[in-house]
């Protein structure tokens, strides 16, 4: 599994391995994760290379995850619009009707997952790992975490 981020949180910086730009067009990532916030959600759908990323892995049916209010980007980008979605309550209008809006929790829709912000997180990193990596697997660290779900 490949990953790449860029996010500041709180008083941290996290940075990835390069730069969007820095990315051949070859490589493809198993999940492209975009955080929540609305400044790093505004940034990400103002994008250009961000977009271009998000299609390719989108086009090859890789999974394309977003939280909180980042699942404006996915519709800035027009990523599997008339799908099903989720995101920040107060956000859903920014969707412009382009999704089929729902208020679970975690929403999976094709390669597609989102969820609704930080109450919801680590039901969505488990959604994750179970899309990554397997329901055993999902299922063995919930248990070592003491997650019940």
């Amino acid at each position: 599994v490949k990953v790449l981020f860029r996010k500041a949180v709180v008083s941290t910086q996290s940075t990835g391995e390069c730069l969007l730009s820095e990315i051949p067009e070859s490589d493809l990532f198993d999940l492209v994760f975009v955080p929540g916030g609305l400044a790093a959600a505004e940034a990400f759908a103002d994008s250009k290379l961000f977009g271009e990323l998000y299609t390719r892995h989108n086009d090859q049916n890789k999974l394309i995850a977003a939280i909180c209010a980042s699942p404006i980007a996915l519709n800035q980008h027009k990523i599997n619009r008339g799908r099903r979605i989720t995101c920040y309550p107060a956000l859903a209008i920014r969707l412009d009707g382009n999704y089929k809006y729902s208020s679970d929790p975690v929403v999976v829709d094709g390669n597609m997952i989102t969820s609704r912000g930080p109450g919801t997180a680590f039901a969505y990193g488990m959604t994750l790992l179970e899309q990554l990596k397997g329901k055993e697997v999902r299922d063995r660290v919930a248990k070592d975490m003491l997650y019940s779900s």
